[in-house]
C-alpha cells in the first residue's frame, strides 16, 4: 500500500525533531572561536582603519586624530548543499531504521563539514595562498604594519610545544604593535593544538593542571595554570596557536546567511521523500595580532 499522507508528515517531524536534538549534542568548535553573526547580505565588508595614537598635552582645545586607512577585508558567502532520500518501500516493509541511521549520515555529513571549513583557518594559517587582507598567510614573519608603511612584524614561529617555547610565543605577542608603533597589549589567553599536541598542552595548561610548573621537577609556579586550552582533532600535524580570546573575537568572523537546516519535500509520483540541507556562509580574519603560531612540522 503507497505511503500516506500522514505518514508523510510524520517522517518529516521526526526528522525535524532528530535533527535539532542531535546537532545541538555536538561540540561546534566554530563557535568557541569565531566570532559568529547572521547576515543578510550577500558579502559583509569590513573597513579597515589604522589605530590612533597616544593622547596629546592639552593646549586650551580637544586634539583631535584622524583614522589612517587600514586593510580591507570582504566576507563573500558561498552556498553549499546535501540531501537523502526515503523511498517508499522504507515504509511497506517497516525499515523505519533506515530513515534515523541516513538522517544520521546527513547530519554528520552537514557538521563535519562546517568544522572542516571553521579549522582551515588554523590549518592555513602558514601558507600565503590563503593570506588575509595584508596579502600573506595569518600566521608569517613579514606582515606589514599598514598599507603604506612596508616595516613588518612576525608572528610565525617553527618551534615544538613546550614551556620554553610557550614562553617565547606568549613574550612575542606582548611585543606585538599597532601602526602608529605604539604596544597592543595582546594578552594570550588560549592555547589551541590538535592531537600531536594534545598531551603537552594539557600538562601545561589543561582543566587538572597543577600549580607547579609542568615538565620540572622543582617547585616553581605555573604561570600559564590559567590558561584555557582548546583541543580540536582537526588541526593537522604539530601546529599548535597562541591566541587573545578578546582580540580574536574583534577579528575573527564567521557569517551565516542561511544556518544549515534540514527540509522536507515529498514526491507522490516518484513515491519517494527528500530530505535537502541548504547552507551559505562565509569566514576568515581582519587582520593577524590576536594570533601567533608554531608549526614544528
Amino acid at each position: 500500500m503507497p505511503i500516506t499522507r500522514e505518514q508523510w508528515i510524520e517522517v518529516e517531524s521526526v526528522v525535524d525533531e532528530f535533527w535539532d536534538m542531535k546537532m545541538k549534542e555536538k561540540k561546534d568548535f566554530n563557535a568557541m572561536l569565531y566570532n559568529v553573526q547572521d547576515s543578510d547580505k550577500s558579502q559583509e565588508n569590513h573597513l579597515g582603519i589604522g589605530a590612533l595614537g597616544q593622547m596629546s598635552p592639552w593646549k586650551g582645545t580637544v586634539s583631535y586624530q584622524e583614522f589612517v586607512k587600514g586593510f580591507d577585508k570582504g566576507y563573500r558567502h558561498a552556498k553549499y548543499s546535501s540531501g537523502i532520500q526515503f523511498e517508499e518501500e522504507i515504509f511497506r516493509f517497516n525499515e523505519y531504521n533506515k530513515i534515523e541511521q541516513r538522517s544520521r549520515q546527513l547530519l554528520d555529513a552537514v557538521y563535519k563539514t562546517l568544522q572542516a571549513h571553521g579549522v582551515s583557518t588554523f590549518n592555513n594559517a602558514f601558507d600565503d595562498t590563503f593570506a588575509g587582507p595584508d596579502e600573506v598567510a595569518l600566521c608569517a614573519d613579514d606582515h606589514p604594519y599598514s598599507p603604506t608603511d612596508s616595516s613588518t612584524q612576525s608572528n610565525a614561529f617553527d618551534l615544538s610545544l613546550t614551556m620554553a617555547n610557550l614562553k617565547t610565543v606568549f613574550n612575542a605577542m606582548t611585543q606585538f604593535k599597532d601602526d602608529k608603533g605604539d604596544l597592543i597589549f595582546v594578552m594570550p589567553n588560549v592555547l589551541l593544538t590538535g592531537i600531536e599536541y594534545r598531551e603537552e598542552a594539557m600538562k601545561i595548561c589543561g582543566p587538572k593542571a597543577s600549580n607547579l610548573e609542568p615538565f620540572t621537577g622543582d617547585n616553581d609556579a605555573n604561570i600559564y595554570g590559567d590558561m584555557t586550552y582548546i583541543y580540536h582533532p582537526l588541526i593537522t600535524g604539530k601546529k599548535w596557536f597562541l591566541i587573545d580570546k578578546d582580540l580574536m573575537a574583534n577579528y575573527l568572523y564567521w557569517y551565516n546567511a542561511r544556518v544549515p537546516k534540514i527540509a522536507t519535500d515529498g514526491d507522490f509520483d516518484t513515491e519517494v521523500m527528500k530530505f535537502k540541507v541548504v547552507g551559505m556562509w562565509s569566514y576568515g580574519f581582519d587582520t593577524w595580532p590576536w594570533i601567533a603560531g608554531s608549526n614544528a612540522d
